[in-house]
């Protein structure tokens, strides 16, 4: 009997091993059947989500609230505009396309030398000969979700959010002594830990002429060359036979205080430029002539203001004649300018002019000085500007969100003085202000800054037929009321798709335009650190007890600073601001939709199929203000932009 147990274990033991050798066969098997069958591949993804570097997913599909995009699997082997072989995109003139193409290594190798080609487009003897723009994608790495958003945000890891202009990489070695900025994966500079991917931001403007880009099928081949491998990708574009306008006609804006103005010239040309390009206004308050009183008597130096911004007033700073080759708002001068005024502020900030304190500022002389300064500047600068062309805001940051009736005095006050003596300049308050307030200050203001956590949709109804033309700005959505400190809408750790949304909702709910504080806080640091806004604690009635400290990752940040990164000498956009670009151009699309049809009917349709009832109070705490799948807003697109075809042809 011993003798047979013996036997019994010897066979249970040899079954299992042949069990287990069988089972490793198998994984050996089927993991060989999975393994890439060469070291590297090369995809192309929509310019509407974000790649992670390291795992090859779409960041975007980490979002709490689920949409169509979670069903796309393997989005590099096809997605909604490559089906493995080749990209088809859809554009009208004047109009920028992106996509983004991806290298990902399969091997435990550095891809170095890598080469990347992207030819004009072509249609038989038709040719856009503007050059696609290239951009390696820099990715930041979030370390804690912005604060306010333990749910919403899309978690820790890294982002790919700067965007490095290829004139930037050292791509010929027969040039290079050093290597200090190379086109190889793992990015030398970018060090990624177990990065797989890199990925290569395209930017095509298509002409605004006709006669540049004549409409039809245009294609183009994506190749990419590492040693003696070769790989490509085909890309078609359809242009319509329509474009969109050279001018920035909705005027969106980013307001930064002394962001341009304190560079040097050159420096704050390459911003204004790169705004321009991507359909943002600059907004900078602080651009002041030199101011002298002496005895009542006004005395204003224009020589360096004019110096500075008469090339934006007139259009000329987006020229050839400064460099400006092409683009959208060729010519065409900045959309908004802010007056250089002010007032004694709550944080005793003085005025300019300079009249003092609240006590002492309606006093007859100093009333006659402020005059005075009006009639001057408005003299002036009626020389040199269109204000049907560029919209002339007075912003008193002196009395910004002041919530008290001596400041709502001061504001009819002000109001009144520049409806009577500067009668283009439109009067804007910004803050979250009560009935009471409103109906207080409505004769004397034009614009209303409201901020999107107060944005009551049936209220505002209210004020804008008063009159009084709204300006939105803050963040995009609500976890809870705390998110309603900031003042910017550019967070990096939520979905992309909140960049293009303040466009599409200024159209749903008729609003004048947007704001969103901020050009390049923390513009320098961000390359490795992208928590823009650190604040220990905040008193006051935007503090709260469960978040005593913020820390925001791309509060207030829409570009990136040179010279950080070896050899990026300028500064560079961000993924977000192309986001921002895209649902500007897109609200253009709303608005030649409606000229065409008649009615805003046609582009209210698809555009409430897109967004629901964001901001204000209804807004708190709901996740699902607008739908999160960046393919429905791709096609609306190209709904509008078939339907707008179709129309212009009759």
């Amino acid at each position: 009997m011993k003798r047979i147990g013996m036997q019994l274990e010897k066979n249970k033991v040899i079954f299992f091993m042949t069990l287990l050798l069988t089972v490793g066969i198998f994984f050996a098997c089927d993991k060989e059947k999975q393994k890439p069958t060469e070291p590297w591949s090369l995809s192309v993804i929509p310019s509407s989500v974000r790649l992670n570097p390291v795992t090859n997913t779409i960041i975007e599909q980490d979002f709490v609230v689920k949409s169509g995009l979670n069903d796309v699997k393997e989005p590099l082997k096809e997605n909604w505009i490559f089906d493995g072989k080749e990209v088809a995109l859809n554009a009208a003139r004047g109009e920028y396309i992106s996509f983004q193409v991806v290298i990902t290594n399969h091997t435990d190798e550095i891809l170095e030398n890598i080469q990347m080609n992207a030819p004009n487009f072509k249609n038989g003897s038709s040719e856009i000969k503007i050059d696609p723009e290239l951009f390696l994608e820099w990715s930041v790495e979030v370390k804690e979700h912005s604060t306010g958003y333990p749910n919403a945000s899309l978690g820790n890891g890294w982002y790919p959010d700067a965007l490095i202009p290829f004139k930037y990489l050292q791509l010929d070695s027969s040039k290079v002594n050093r290597w200090t900025s190379p086109l190889r994966l793992p990015d030398f500079n970018n060090r990624i830990e177990d990065q797989k991917s890199i990925i290569v931001w395209i930017d095509q403007y298509v002409p605004f002429d006709r006669d540049q880009a004549l409409p039809g099928k245009y294609s183009s081949t994506i190749t990419v060359e590492i040693g003696e491998t070769r790989k490509e990708i085909p890309v078609s574009l359809n242009v319509w036979d329509f474009a969109l306008p050279n001018r920035n006609l909705l005027g969106g804006a980013l307001q930064h205080e002394g962001f341009v103005s304190r560079m040097s010239e050159e420096d704050a040309l390459e911003i204004y430029q790169m705004l321009k390009r991507n359909r943002v206004s600059v907004m900078d308050p602080t651009y002041q002539p030199e101011l002298e009183v002496k005895n009542g008597k006004v005395s204003l130096d224009w020589t360096d203001f004019d110096k500075r911004l008469k090339k934006y007033f007139t259009g000329e700073a987006f020229t050839s004649a400064y460099g400006y080759e092409y683009g959208p708002g060729y010519g065409e001068p900045i959309e908004n300018f802010v007056l250089p005024f002010d007032v004694y502020g709550k944080h005793h900030t003085r005025g300019w002019p300079d009249t003092g304190t609240p006590d002492e500022e309606r006093n007859p002389e100093n009333v006659a000085v402020y005059i005075e300064t009006i009639k001057q500047v408005r003299s002036h600068l009626q020389s040199m500007l269109d204000p049907e062309k560029t919209d002339l805001t007075v912003y008193l940051n002196g009395l910004d969100e002041s919530y008290f009736k001596e400041a709502w005095s001061r504001m009819v006050f002000y109001g009144d003085l520049f409806k009577k003596h500067y009668p283009e300049s439109h009067f804007r308050i910004d803050g979250a202000y009560s009935d009471e307030a409103m109906e207080y200050v409505s004769g004397s203001i034009d614009y209303w800054g409201s901020h999107t956590i107060n944005y009551n949709i049936d209220k505002v109804r209210e004020y804008q037929e008063m009159g009084i033309k709204d300006w939105l700005y803050g963040p995009m959505i609500y976890e809870s009321e705390v998110n309603g400190w900031v003042g910017s809408l550019t967070f990096i750790d939520l979905p992309l798709i909140n960049d293009r949304a303040i466009s599409w909702s200024s159209w749903k709910y008729g609003i004048h335009s947007w704001l969103s504080w901020g050009i390049g806080a923390g513009w320098k640091h961000a390359w490795y650190d992208p928590e823009t806004w650190k604040d220990v604690y905040k008193s006051g009635p935007g503090s709260d007890l469960e978040f005593p400290y913020k820390k925001i990752n791309g509060s207030a940040l829409a570009i990136y600073s040179g010279d950080i990164v070896p050899n990026v000498n300028g500064p560079c956009p961000s993924i977000r601001l192309k986001s921002l670009r895209d649902g500007v151009q897109e609200y253009e699309y709303m608005r030649m939709l409606s000229t065409l049809t008649g009615s805003k009917e046609a582009a209210d349709k698809i555009v409430n199929k897109i967004i629901n009832q964001p901001f204000g109070d209804n807004g708190i705490g709901v996740m699902e203000v607008w739908d999160y799948d960046p393919q429905k807003w791709d096609n609306a697109r190209i709904s509008m932009g078939e339907m707008i075809e179709e129309l212009s042809k009759k």
